[in-house]
């Protein structure tokens, strides 16, 4: 009996050390440092020499600042993502730490081994899993994260990844402090330095992502290595982050997502749409077939059976058909997959994408005005507004010939429909090419805008014709994009006072515009904001 008793007693502790090797922390030490700073040249030694030393249970990421030295190349390489860090947590002075969020915020000469095997013991409540892929081709590196949680975690959860440089070395230093070794220095974050929402985690719940970077400004493609976390942008405390390995055995094998709803105007009067998407297999099995269900507002619409062959971490952008459906002021398109390989999705929790349809608000009556700020091709931009019903191209535009000007348009509705206005660049790359922007209004009201758009971007409005048109409208005041995640840019005439307010009313920023202004909106987290310009009011959609 005391044998058996020893060894159920083995047994259940091999399963609690499977558990909590399964939990394993790994820290995330986040060094922001400068090539004028001297003591960082001091103390990024002994800081380096402890990275490495834990290099199983440390993911490191360095990221560049722009004082004492200016020139500090690895910050001039990526200045947005380096800035952005240093927001999170007020960074003011180099060299400065920050381990895990909120277990260390200060000198890195101040670490010590002991502190990190004290951190260590703290068992992680989320498994990470993260491998990478170079393209020498294309210059693209991918980079596939996935994450369950064990225990519940509360919060307003992120996930970040980060495209690191593991070594750089220069044959004379690059700035006045001498140093010429640097490691773990960041180059990228991914998709961008606001992260990708992930919220409360419950026992069980996972994710699984892939991103891409064509990159820039690397000195050796096989020095790029890839880094990600979990972090409550709350608290700023880091559940867990990851390094990544030659191989990502994924949680399950019939595994797949749906996201990247596209070819679907967000602004709608028709009720019709031919809606695509995006299949990803994240299992280990190959992903030969799945089932898709189409819903609008809750509606099932129709169902589409897809066949193929995805490998691991492989995409396939499904084409859905047509649709049809009663246009309500605000609708839910839905892309469901009901099933894989023939058998129930292992991990439902990303069988479902989202994309916002607004119903086009009737515009009765107003004067319609399209400002486009070109950007430096004005040659390939043109646009058009279309009859939907009857298909005929009432007004059209461009291409233009001055670049970095703004241009103002009246268009002249003369019958009662719903229009459809795009937008097209023949570069393909939308109005990105410098400061360039579009919007079109109704009576001083916004009705679209934005300037990010690939090779065209479409939305319909509602028209009604009234007589009396004569009214003032206000055509150079535009916020751009919204829905935002990130930067909010503001467009004004001359200087004008800015405000923010939050749902609850409270005034969250202010500022003034000198015609043009950017905001960061993730700082202020989602929600639904008030934009005061002037004596204009606006409001913005911050996911």
């Amino acid at each position: 009996m005391k044998r058996f008793t020893i060894i159920i007693a083995s047994f259940l502790m091999l399963i609690s050390l499977r558990l909590n090797a399964q939990n394993e922390r790994v820290l995330l030490f986040e060094c922001f440092t400068n090539t004028g700073c001297g003591p960082c040249a001091q103390q990024n030694p002994a800081l380096d020499a402890l990275i490495s030393a834990n290099a199983d249970h440390v993911a490191a990421i360095k990221y560049h600042m722009s004082w004492p030295s200016a020139n500090d190349p690895m910050y001039l390489h990526n200045t947005a993502d380096n800035d952005s860090r240093k927001g999170v947590y007020n960074v003011n002075s180099v060299p400065h730490t920050v381990v895990d969020g909120t277990r260390f915020a200060n000198l890195p000469g101040y670490l010590t081994q002991n502190m990190v095997n004290q951190w260590l013991g703290i068992e992680s409540p989320i498994e990470m899993r993260l491998s990478h892929e170079i393209d020498e081709t294309a210059n693209v590196i991918t980079v596939h994260v996935m994450g369950r949680a064990s225990t519940e975690v509360q919060g307003n959860l992120k996930l970040y990844v980060g495209v690191i440089e593991k070594e750089i070395h220069y044959s004379s230093a690059p700035g006045p402090n001498g140093e010429r070794d640097f490691y773990s220095v960041m180059k990228k974050l991914l998709p961008t330095a606001t992260g990708t929402y992930i919220g409360n985690m419950a026992i069980d719940d996972y994710f699984a992502y892939t991103f891409s970077w064509e990159w820039s400004n690397v000195y050796s493609i096989d020095q790029l290595d890839a880094i990600a976390w979990v972090q409550n942008t709350n608290t700023k405390e880091v559940y867990q982050a990851c390094k990544s390995s030659e191989s990502l055995t994924p949680f399950y094998a019939n595994e797949g997502s749906v996201s990247n709803i596209s070819n679907v105007k967000s602004m709608n009067c028709s009720g019709f749409a031919e809606p695509k998407v995006e299949l990803t297999n994240f299992g280990s099995n190959a992903l030969t077939s799945a089932e898709l269900e189409v819903l609008v507002n809750g509606e099932s619409l129709k169902t589409i059976q897809w066949s193929g062959i995805l490998d691991i971490y492989a995409s396939e952008t499904v084409d859905l058909g047509e649709i049809s459906f009663p246009v309500e002021e605000e609708n839910a398109l839905e892309i469901r997959i009901i099933s894989v390989n023939g058998v129930n999705d292992e991990a439902p929790s990303n069988n479902v994408a989202i994309y916002d349809i607004m119903g086009a608000p009737e515009t009765v009556g107003k004067v319609m005005k399209l400002t486009i700020r070109t950007d430096n091709d004005p040659q390939e931009v043109t646009w058009a507004v279309t009859n939907f019903n009857t298909g005929e191209v009432i007004i059209q535009g461009g291409p233009y010939d001055q670049a970095n000007h703004t241009y103002n348009e009246t268009l002249e509705i003369t019958s009662d429909d719903c229009y459809d206005f795009t937008i097209y660049d023949a570069g393909g790359n939308g109005l990105t090419n410098g400061n360039g922007f579009y919007g079109l209004k109704a009576g001083g009201s916004t009705l679209f805008s934005g300037g990010q758009f690939g090779s065209s971007e479409s939305n319909e409005f509602s028209y009604e014709v009234f007589d009396n048109t004569e009214e003032k409208t206000n055509e150079s005041t535009y916020i751009f994009p919204n829905p935002t995640s990130g930067m909010m840019n503001i467009v004004c005439e001359g200087d004008q006072t800015i405000t923010l307010y939050n749902m609850a009313g409270q005034r969250v920023f202010e500022g003034v515009a000198n015609g043009w202004l950017q905001i960061d909106m993730k700082r202020f987290g989602a929600g639904i904001y008030t934009v005061k310009i002037g004596t204009e009011t606006m409001r913005i959609v911050v996911k």
